[in-house]
This record gives C-alpha cells, structure tokens and sequence, in this order.
C-alpha cells in the first residue's frame, strides 16, 4: 500500500493540481471490501476529462491495503496521463 502515496502524489503532479473526485455516490461493503461508485474529473497534457468510475477498497486491520481503480473508459484516462 506504500505505492499509493507515490501514485497520487504523480497524478496531482502531472494535473498540476486539477484532478479529483468530483462526486461518490454509493459505499457498498462486503467483508473486508469497500466498492465505491464514483466520478472524477482531471486535465493534463492538454486534455479534460470526466467519467464515471468505480474504486474498489480493501481493508485489514483497519488500515487500507488494496486498492483497485475502473474507469469508464480506460483507454481516454490512459491517454490523460500520456500512457
């Protein structure tokens, strides 16, 4: 879970600040695992973006140590982030 400082710490570096959860709508848990319904909006290397999307959390010992993160359309926020 110590790569996920990092990783949010590039995405606000190459938005230059303007990435974010615009909006979450549903928290659903099951057992050890949190699904949230979400949106997020963000701009970088010259694109906007906002879409729909769904982060799936899980959670030990009350810390969380998993995280896994689905975009409506993976292949747009790819190119946001110049993958």
């Amino acid at each position: 879970m110590a790569a996920v400082g990092p990783m949010l710490g590039k995405m606000m570096e190459v938005s230059k600040g303007r990435f974010a959860i615009t909006r979450a709508d549903h928290y659903m848990a099951n057992g050890d695992g949190v699904a949230i319904t979400l949106e997020f909006a963000g701009e970088a290397n010259g694109i906007k973006l906002k879409q729909p999307g769904m982060d799936l959390i899980r959670i030990e010992g009350g810390k969380i140590v998993e995280v896994r993160l689905f975009s409506s359309d993976q292949n747009q926020e790819d190119v946001l982030w110049g993958k």
